[in-house]
């Protein structure tokens, strides 16, 4: 009880530091461009605790799940001005010329989900909660407003919450590898000992065998330089691969398919490599964390990749994987843990770059198509283009979720 105790508070720190941090992105950028933060809040739900800052309401509050920044304009415009640049089309679309109940259907849509990125409301707003809203953003000054300012200034604020997570990432890294005081530098794809029982030893590899060439049977091809690059082939090809080896300057070819190991969650054909050990000081430490995070997001778009074409699906991890990797990890100690940190920081900034409406990288999208072809997007239209980017975000979170729970406790 007590392990899971410490492995859930291990989990809930982790990501609530880290999208407090991501948050915190937005907030410094927009108050930087002189926009108004109605709000900066730690957790969600109830407050229960509160400061009134010179322009933001600073709160804690009780459910300790990530925080959210409240940002005026930031969901569009409820009174657009006429421009010359703009088409009649978009004239028509200002509120002025909007029917009453065009009026209407927006306010239902935004009773249905409040569109900020990073914080999503599924239970519509009472009606003094709206009312509170409507009555701090109507008293903010245009020019105050997120979506008055120039484009390039509204991509910085929407890009500033993952250039944070990139920053929490490199910090984390370079902290490991300081504190350690060395690194394990990648281990070369040569066995050093076989396991018993395993489809290397089965395929008789041999101390000293080096892997040069990886063949999946749909044609994936590899050729690796690292044990992480035959590790990285076997997460997307879990059948029978055709393996290449050079043993003593002669090439033999064995077929060996992977085991699964339920402990680890990989997939592995059962031998070890050594991986060479050095010894570094502070300033290497910076070096070798900015290699760590190069690799790792090298390693994030090649996997992203990869489930484009369709692999790798099975291997999908939601809340619940995520939680037992950190409930594992964490028993190992502080370091590998603020490893897996570092980690997730990094997924998830990359996560919001993706071109999904819901995401930071999809409103940077709108943003330049809009600049691109110098008119503005009905807010109707966003709206409903985010709300459909919102069902394919919940349906991956509910598949990711299924494959845990098949994974882990059937």
């Amino acid at each position: 009880m007590i392990n899971f105790l410490i492995g859930l508070l291990a989990f809930v720190l982790m990501l609530g530091v880290i999208i407090v941090i991501h948050e915190l992105g937005h907030f410094l950028a927009a108050r930087a461009f002189g926009v108004h933060c109605h709000e900066f809040s730690i957790g969600m739900g109830p407050a229960i605790y509160q400061r009134k800052g010179k322009n933001t309401i600073f709160s804690i509050r009780a459910i300790p799940l990530g925080g959210y920044v409240s940002i005026a304009g930031e969901n569009g415009v409820e009174d657009e001005e006429d421009d010359d640049s703009q088409s009649e089309d978009a004239h028509a679309l200002s509120n002025e010329d909007k029917s009453i109940e065009e009026e209407k259907l927006d306010r239902d849509l935004e009773e249905i989900a409040q569109f900020n990125v990073d914080n999503i409301e599924l239970i519509p707003k009472k009606e003094e909660e709206e009312d509170e809203e409507e009555d701090w953003l109507a008293a903010v000054p245009e020019n105050e407003r997120l979506n008055n300012k120039p484009a390039w200034q509204q991509v910085i604020v929407l890009v500033a919450g993952v250039v944070m997570n990139f920053i929490l990432a490199l910090g984390l890294m370079t902290t490991v590898f300081a504190v350690r005081g060395y690194v394990n530098l990648p281990a070369e794809p040569v066995v050093a000992d076989v396991y018993e029982n395993s489809p290397a030893a089965k395929a008789d590899l041999k101390p000293g065998d080096r892997i040069v060439r990886i063949e999946a049977n749909d044609g994936t091809i590899a050729t690796p330089k690292t044990l992480m690059d035959v590790s990285e082939f076997l997460i997307y090809n879990h059948g029978e691969s055709l393996f290449t080896i050079d043993r003593d300057g002669e090439e033999i070819e064995v077929y060996m398919t992977p085991d699964y190991i339920e402990e680890s969650g990989a997939y592995q054909i059962g031998f070890v490599a050594h991986s060479p050990v050095k010894k570094i000081n502070v300033l290497e430490a910076v070096k070798y964390g900015w290699n760590d995070l190069w690799d790792n997001t090298a390693l994030v778009f090649r996997s992203l990749g990869n489930l484009v074409q369709g692999k790798g699906v099975e291997s999908l991890s939601g809340p619940v994987g995520i939680y037992k990797m950190t409930d594992q990890i964490v028993s190992y100690g502080w370091m590998p843990y603020l490893s897996l940190c570092a980690l997730i920081s990094l997924n998830i900034g990359i996560f919001n770059l993706l071109p999904v409406p819901a995401l930071d990288g999809g409103r940077i999208l709108i943003l330049l198509f809009e600049k691109i072809t110098r008119r503005k997007m009905s807010q109707r239209v966003i709206e409903y283009i985010i709300l459909g980017s919102y069902v394919l975000l919940f349906g991956l979170l509910i598949f990711s979720t299924y494959n845990d729970i098949v994974r882990f406790f059937f």
